[in-house]
């Protein structure tokens, strides 16, 4: 009997939604929470060392950005917008793959989540 798209929606489907939402949506912020909970799969922490790490590269183009005025009338409306749309294009992404259960990689960000994800492995 084939599934159809109602009954395939469980619980854990539901649980790596909120997880994805939390993690991308907050940035580097979001994703410290789900790597440190006992009952995150190991999928959803990978999601989160990559959003942990993405955002954190986030942050730093944007305070870098954000000093640097181009229109007098709005300085701060100038390249460091074009960071946090690129964000939010990145973390409607992220929750997508993360739904979908599907993992992606990111050449240099993918060594560094996995070092992510070792480091605090004893802190939980």
């Amino acid at each position: 009997m084939p599934v159809t798209r109602t009954e395939s929606v469980g619980v854990r489907e539901m649980g790596s939604f909120t997880d994805a939402f939390i993690a991308y949506i907050m940035g580097f912020v979001g994703g410290i929470p789900i790597l440190l909970m006992k009952d995150s799969s190991e999928f959803m922490r990978k999601h989160a060392a990559y959003s942990s790490v993405m955002g954190f590269f986030a942050w730093l183009a944007f305070m870098a950005l954000w000093h640097m005025p181009v229109n007098t009338e709005y300085p701060h409306f100038g390249p460091a917008m074009y960071v946090v749309y690129a964000w939010l294009l990145y973390a409607a992404f992220g929750i997508w793959k993360a739904v979908r259960g599907e993992l992606y990689r990111i050449p240099l960000i993918d060594g560094m989540a996995e070092k992510l994800i070792k480091a605090i492995e004893p802190a939980v």
